[in-house]
């Protein structure tokens, strides 16, 4: 990349927004990180970093808010997508009243899919670059822990029984969602930025995600960052 400024305009959820998770007894608290992603890329490569990331944000908001904001998505300059971790979650209440039903994530699969290449059509006609991030993997233990904090016994136990006894599988899911991310990139001949290697490539990985075993820490955004720099020296 050349050394003048470029502007990447950030488009995802908490986790691009910097956002980690503090535990203390049973509280969950946000809090933002002591890293910041957009800082270190401005630092680092020059780069000036608009982020329209929102918490909780699935792909269905992430395109009104896309939409809302192409008018300041200028040629040449890079959009970060980073969408799935929230898509690929579920109502885990509605598991827990109902456990033999077959539930589905809060945004379909196909849905998903079909959204996130129109968001990337969409920036792509205003002459910009979209990126596609991929996800950090979880923790299943501890997000186990975390999604059923506010249950009662039973409650958790019908959790376990949907989940098949085994926490492990609250993973399947995500891991769906990310492998979605690669094949949208490979199908819109847009850069896709593994971050999930990163992760995964160290022994102890879940030392660079949070209590709450979704959002990584602020070692886990330096990570994330890192990435993002590494393929922008090559990619752009």
């Amino acid at each position: 990349m050349k050394s003048e400024r470029t502007t990447m305009l950030g488009f995802g959820d908490s986790i691009l927004k910097n956002i980690v998770v503090n535990k203390t007894n049973d509280n969950y608290r946000y809090v933002v990180s002591d890293f910041d992603i957009s800082e270190h890329l401005f630092r680092q490569m020059n780069i000036h970093v608009v982020n329209y990331g929102k918490m909780g944000c699935t792909i269905s908001i992430g395109e009104q808010i896309v939409e809302s904001h192409l008018s300041d998505i200028k040629p040449k300059s890079i959009a970060l997508l980073e969408y799935g971790g929230n898509d690929s979650n579920y109502n885990w209440i509605d598991i827990a009243r109902e456990p033999e039903v077959d539930h589905t994530p809060i945004t379909p699969l196909k849905n998903f899919s079909e959204t996130y290449k129109k968001i990337i059509n969409e920036i792509s006609n205003t002459g910009s670059i979209p990126i596609v991030l991929s996800l950090p993997p979880i923790d299943s233990e501890r997000c186990y822990q975390y999604l059923t904090r506010k249950m009662n016994d039973n409650q958790k136990k019908n959790v376990k029984h949907w989940l098949n006894n085994n926490i492990s599988t609250i993973n399947y899911g995500h891991e769906l969602y990310n492998l979605e991310t690669l094949k949208i990139a490979q199908q819109m001949l847009v850069p896709w930025i593994d971050i999930t290697s990163i992760f995964l490539s160290h022994r102890n990985y879940t030392d660079y995600i949070c209590d709450d075993g979704l959002h990584p820490n602020a070692k886990g955004q330096e990570l994330i960052a890192n990435a993002i720099i590494k393929k922008l020296r090559v990619a752009v």
